[in-house]
C-alpha cells in the first residue's frame, strides 16, 4: 500500500512538473501575441481568439494543478497514517520477539529439567532395555553403566528430539570400537589385598 502511494505520488511530481513547464510555455506565448495585437486589427482579432484560447489552457491546467496539489495533501496525510501503523505494528512485533524469547528459554528450561527427572526413573520404565537392578547412575557423560556377569553397558537416556553431544557420540564411538580399559590403582601404604 506504501509502495502504491508512492508510486502516485510520484505521478503527481511528474505531471506537476509538465504543468509547470506548460505553464511558462504559454506565458511565453502569451507575450509573442501581445506584439502580434500591435501588427494591426485583423491580425488581432486572431491573437485574441488565440489568448483566449490559451488562457481556458491554462484554465485548465490550474484546475489540473489544484487536483494534483490536492491529491498531494492527501498522500502526505496517508503517508503519515501509514508511518504510524509501521510504527505501532513494529512496536507490536519487538514486543512479541521479547515474549516470545522468554517462553522459549522457558521451554528449554523445562525440557532440561524433564530430562533429567527421565534420567533418573528410565531405569524402572516398563520399555527400559536393561535390569534396573544391574544400573549404576553417573549422569555425565553417560547417564548408566549396567555391569552383568558377561556384558558392561552403557546407556544412555534421552527425551524428546534431543541428540547426543559431541563429546557423547565421540565415547559411543570409542566403545564401539572396542577402546575400553581397565586399570587396577593401588594406592601406597594402604593395604594391599589380593586381586
Amino acid at each position: 500500500m506504501l509502495t502504491a502511494l508512492i508510486v502516485i505520488i510520484s505521478v503527481v511530481l511528474v505531471a506537476a512538473g509538465f504543468l509547470l513547464w506548460e505553464l511558462k510555455k504559454l506565458s511565453s506565448q502569451k507575450e509573442e501575441y501581445k506584439q502580434l495585437f500591435e501588427l494591426g486589427d485583423s491580425e488581432y482579432k486572431k491573437a485574441q481568439e488565440r489568448i483566449q484560447s490559451l488562457q481556458e489552457k491554462v484554465g485548465q491546467k490550474d484546475v489540473l494543478m489544484d487536483r494534483a496539489s490536492q491529491m498531494m495533501e492527501v498522500a502526505n496525510r496517508k503517508i503519515i497514517e501509514l508511518e504510524g501503523v509501521v510504527k505501532a505494528l513494529d512496536e507490536k512485533l519487538k514486543f512479541q520477539e521479547s515474549q516470545y524469547s522468554k517462553l522459549a528459554g522457558q521451554k528449554k528450561s523445562s525440557e532440561v529439567r524433564t530430562g533429567r527427572i527421565a534420567e533418573q526413573v528410565a531405569p524402572f520404565l516398563k520399555d527400559y532395555p536393561k535390569d534396573p537392578n544391574s544400573a549404576r547412575f553417573i549422569g555425565e557423560p553417560i547417564d548408566f553403566i549396567h555391569f552383568d556377569d558377561d556384558l558392561i553397558t552403557f546407556v544412555e537416556v534421552k527425551s524428546g528430539k534431543s541428540q547426543l553431544s559431541k563429546r557423547q557420540r565421540r565415547f559411543r564411538d570409542l566403545i564401539k570400537e572396542g577402546k575400553v580399559d581397565f586399570i587396577l590403582y593401588r594406592i601406597d601404604g594402604a593395604d594391599n589385598g589380593s586381586d
